[in-house]
């Protein structure tokens, strides 16, 4: 007997052995790049408000999704299941540090006023507290915090629905024209 559970992004299907499989499908990660480099700030933030922006595999891989979008503030939701957790049975400090590494950048990207797109060039994490999958969903609530000619900053907070923190982080951006 095959046991199937399914959420938005993937569907999990346990074997009679206990062997579990992730299916997931994505459209082209290019899109949602075409995307970011032809709409408007205002366009963006609708699109990513109603879910009409193709989200990349790599949230879909990780089960993250957005809560909420403005300039200079991005929160993201994750929900940990079996698929994040390490060799100690708890959530891997990685998945931390990539959702809170997407809300940043996110905040950052928001913010600006021109067409130019920004990259990760130094971030630090700090987990606070474990994380467990089936423990409920974790929102990255991240804020904008310079936003310069040549580089941007921004803070984030993981916390659970009670405000409880499990992780921050602070990351630096380089922005980069387009064109």
């Amino acid at each position: 007997m095959t046991q199937t559970k399914h959420n938005e992004v993937a569907t999990i299907e346990t074997s009679e052995s206990g062997l579990r499989e992730l299916h997931m499908a994505w459209e082209d990660p290019m899109l949602a790049v075409f995307g970011l480099m032809q709409l408007s700030r205002e366009e963006l933030l609708e699109r990513l408000r109603s879910g009409d922006l193709p989200q990349p595999p790599l949230a879909r891989l990780l089960n993250i999704a957005v809560v909420d979008a403005e300039p200079g503030r991005m929160v993201l939701s994750l929900t940990p299941d079996e698929r994040h957790v390490n060799f100690l049975g708890v959530v891997g400090g990685g998945v931390a540090g990539a959702v809170l590494d997407i809300a940043t950048w996110g905040a950052v990207h928001l913010s600006l006023e021109d067409k130019s797109l920004v990259t990760t060039v130094n971030m630090n994490t700090n987990l606070v507290r474990r994380i467990t999958h089936g423990q409920g969903p974790l929102y990255a609530i991240a804020t904008a915090v310079h936003i310069g000619r040549t580089t941007c900053t921004a803070e984030a907070r993981l916390v659970d629905d009670a405000d409880k923190i499990y992780a921050t982080a602070s990351a630096t951006f380089v922005r980069m024209s387009v064109g």
